[in-house]
């Protein structure tokens, strides 16, 4: 038995309830479809990891000012704005709001006394970043930020084991 129960009210289509099972989510606004549930999921998803990308960058910039020729903290930083062009560009395609906020990891990062706890933390926020990843390859996306995402977790985790070996 499928009855309609509502429109959704992002996208305004039919949500229905088949067989006892209610095809959406009801929030306080109303009444959400699972598809543009997903989507907003996906936005927070991919704003947090903006977010912890952008402190990334300041994390990475304050490591080399006391190591200036350290290569691997300069390929990490690299890689930290790579992925946060990438994650831009992925809000945008999935049609999200961008959050302007940047994360607040550096200060914590600065308030450890030693290079090797600053690391340890740099690796458990690099950890973070790819579980979140895992959380939003979960969801349904376009192929080309899948294929991102892929690619900014192999290169979280293959970052992840450089600084292991500094350690």
């Amino acid at each position: 038995m499928k009855e309609l129960v509502g429109n959704c009210q992002v996208c305004g289509c039919e949500v229905f309830c088949t067989d006892g099972f209610f095809n959406g989510v009801v929030e306080p606004e109303g009444i959400t479809c699972f598809s543009c549930r997903d989507r907003a999921v996906l936005n927070s998803l991919l704003n947090q990891l903006l977010e912890a990308e952008k402190a990334g960058v300041e994390t990475l910039a304050f490591l080399l000012e006391s190591a200036p020729d350290n290569t691997l903290f300069q390929h990490v930083k690299e890689d930290e704005a790579w992925s946060c062009r990438g994650l831009i560009e992925s809000i945008r395609r999935e049609k999200g709001q961008m959050s302007t906020n940047t994360g607040d990891f550096t200060d914590k990062v600065k308030a450890l006394p030693t290079q090797k706890e600053q690391l340890q933390l740099l690796n458990k926020g690099q950890s973070w970043v790819v579980r979140k990843i895992d959380q939003a390859l979960k969801l349904d996306m376009e192929p080309e930020t899948k294929q991102f995402l892929f690619e900014m977790k192999q290169r979280h985790t293959q970052n992840i084991e450089e600084c292991e070996r500094l350690i």
